[in-house]
């Protein structure tokens, strides 16, 4: 960037305005709105290698019970769920952390079966994994 540019630019629009615009605007405190990021939970990553599709999905604090995993027209994977704090409201004193419902759409990037996700959680992280329809024999 060109710090020459930008200041020469920032004279010519202070001296069009009325206020001193840009000194105000960074003198103001930003609304807290704005620096929160609208994140889509959970995080999930996609692996493929020749023979299997898998989905790694973020899921700290969560089992097996607080998750329903489902299959839309073969190809969107939907896991929908609950994270429950584990201290009450009234110890709050910081929180980062997402807690409630979710439910997360995965576009998969080649269709299956129900029948042939296999689920496994490690240490926060569910591992969804399936067969390539290239190496499913004929008729599955």
């Amino acid at each position: 960037m060109d710090i020459e540019k930008v200041t020469k630019w920032l004279e010519l629009t202070n001296k069009y305005q009325k206020n001193d615009f840009w000194r105000s605007l960074f003198e103001n405190s930003i609304p807290e709105q704005l620096l929160k990021s609208e994140r889509i939970l959970p995080l999930y990553d996609l692996y493929q290698n020749d023979t299997h599709i898998s989905v790694l999905v973020e899921v700290p604090g969560l089992t097996e019970k607080d998750l329903s995993i489902a299959l839309r027209q073969k190809n969107i994977l939907i896991i929908k769920g609950s994270a429950k704090p584990f201290f009450p409201a009234e110890m709050e004193v910081k929180q980062e952390r997402y807690y409630g419902e979710f439910e997360r759409m995965i576009p998969l990037p080649e269709p299956t079966d129900t029948r042939f996700l296999q689920l496994n959680f490690y240490n926060g992280l569910l591992q969804i994994t399936y067969p390539r329809p290239s190496v499913l024999p004929p008729g599955n």
